[in-house]
């Protein structure tokens, strides 16, 4: 029963990550390397105080356990950063009017910005 609930809930994951991949691209994937960032920062800032914490076998198991967590958090910033790479680029969510005001103004059947013929000056 756990374990079905647990690989629906995976499966799920899975198909909203591919999802988002779709329908966001580049925008989803800098999200993620933001996160990504963040999180191995945080994980680097911890090391310091499990060692703090003195011997004992739990202090090392935890230790080793964020240095694993380090290295498949790399290991994913660099899977991240090759997908990133290979991705076409997106027109910007926001655009400028008059004045400097962001402006959004996507096309409903492209989902890309259209010019607006008030702001031109050709």
């Amino acid at each position: 029963m756990k374990r079905s609930i647990v690989r629906n809930l995976a499966q799920g994951a899975y198909h909203l990550d591919a999802w988002l991949q779709a329908n966001l691209g580049r925008r989803y994937n800098s999200f993620l390397g933001v996160g990504l960032v963040l999180g191995f920062i945080h994980q680097i800032q911890d090391l310091p105080k499990d060692f703090a914490h003195g011997g004992g076998i739990s202090t090392i198991l935890v230790a080793l356990m964020d240095v694993a967590l380090i290295i498949n958090q790399a290991g994913q910033f660099h899977e991240h950063l090759e997908k990133r790479s290979t991705m076409p680029k997106q027109a910007p969510l926001l655009r400028r009017g008059k004045g400097g005001k962001a402006v959004a103004s996507p096309s409903s059947s492209t989902g890309q910005l259209e010019a607006d013929p008030a702001n031109d000056k050709g």
